[in-house]
């Protein structure tokens, strides 16, 4: 005796299959790599700007370029030890060469990204921190100087460092190099993206573009708000980088904001089981503080950005304006990593349909 189909309808239930594919680790590892970018192209950008601006060492262009590829170096210290924390056999990342050789896989284009701009991460701050112009430079951000000079090791490492020092041309094409690793961060939301059996992550546009506006601008948030800390006046230079980092911002919420919209009107079980759990409880207070973060910097780095980029910015909004900037961008920075961890934590694989 044989069922209808309507009959067969109301026997048919769905069997969730846990989206569990990566642990806590991943997130912090895929935000911070595209930090790394963003601080990197902050740091690249400040050189370029000060070889027209200034021959000479001391200015602000100086001290964003150090602190930047300084971020930019941590970052990826963080990167990598979150990723080799979530592998079971760590030799294997130290021999990528060997084994990762499928280069039709974003897990082996992204590892070669990573590696390749930590290398020139390294190379440029050393070029920055050590030499004769640095020698001659102030700031904090040349506190590496103390700590190399304790050691007995500062003279050397100037010497060295002149030795090896590439001409302008050698210069400007090993930026553009990293400009290019760095914006090819995106990687990070390829990683996701391509996963089609979760629909919260499968979206090859959005998720792409939001992991590389929302880490860039957190990069740059992350080296003005490190740099504010020490110089205290919001410059034409200065203002310039909060209005990218606003604007960058701004387009992030743009992009969540659409990608929010996608999930909503998906007519995929699991895309309405990860709307579901992102508008309730704790989840949706980490959408909220995502929002909080990306607005908060939208309009400090746009409206601050531009008064200082034209010079009207009174000397009593200056006094607040680099405690505001310092401020939103570290919440900026904190809901870039919230929003990566809500969509690991909130994404529901298609589940299997079972007909009784």
């Amino acid at each position: 005796m044989s069922l209808s189909i309507t009959h067969l309808a109301l026997f048919t239930e769905f069997h969730w299959l846990g989206a569990d594919y990566w642990d806590l680790s991943i997130p912090v590892y895929l935000y911070f790599a595209a930090v790394a970018g963003g601080a990197y192209l902050t740091g690249a950008s400040a050189c370029f700007v000060r070889s027209y601006r200034s021959d000479g060492p001391c200015c602000l262009e100086s001290e964003i370029a150090r602190w930047g590829f300084m971020i930019a170096v941590f970052s990826v210290a963080i990167a990598g030890l979150a990723v080799l924390s979530h592998l079971a056999v760590i030799y294997r990342a130290i021999l990528f060469p060997v084994y990762l050789t499928n280069f039709g896989s974003w897990i082996t284009i992204g590892t070669w990204i990573l590696v390749l701009l930590a290398v020139l991460s390294v190379v440029c701050l050393l070029l920055q921190l050590f030499g004769e112009n640095a020698a001659a430079d102030d700031g904090a951000s040349l506190w590496p100087r103390a700590v190399v000079a304790k050691l007995g090791l500062l003279d050397l490492a100037d010497q060295l460092v002149d030795r090896v020092r590439p001409p302008m041309a050698g210069f400007a094409l090993l930026h553009v190099v990293g400009s290019v690793l760095a914006l090819a961060t995106i990687y990070t939301g390829f990683e996701l993206s391509i996963v089609e059996t979760v629909p919260l992550w499968n979206q090859p546009v959005l998720v792409p573009l939001l992991f590389l506006t929302s880490g860039v601008a957190a990069g740059i948030g992350l080296t003005l708000a490190v740099t504010m800390l020490f110089e205290r006046q919001i410059g034409p230079v200065f203002g310039g980088y909060a209005f990218v980092a606003g604007v960058l911002s701004g387009i992030s919420l743009l992009i969540g904001w659409l990608s929010w919209n996608d999930i909503a009107t998906s007519d995929a079980p699991a895309a309405a089981a990860s709307h579901a759990h992102m508008t309730d409880g704790t989840l949706y207070l980490g959408l909220i503080l995502v929002v909080l973060g990306f607005a908060a910097a939208l309009i400090a780095g746009i409206g601050l950005g531009i008064a200082a980029l034209l010079g009207r910015l009174p000397d009593r909004v200056e006094r607040v304006g680099g405690p505001v900037l310092i401020s939103s961008f570290l919440l900026l920075t904190i809901g870039g990593l919230v929003l990566r961890l809500v969509l690991l934590l909130a994404a529901e694989q298609d589940p299997v349909v079972v007909t009784i």
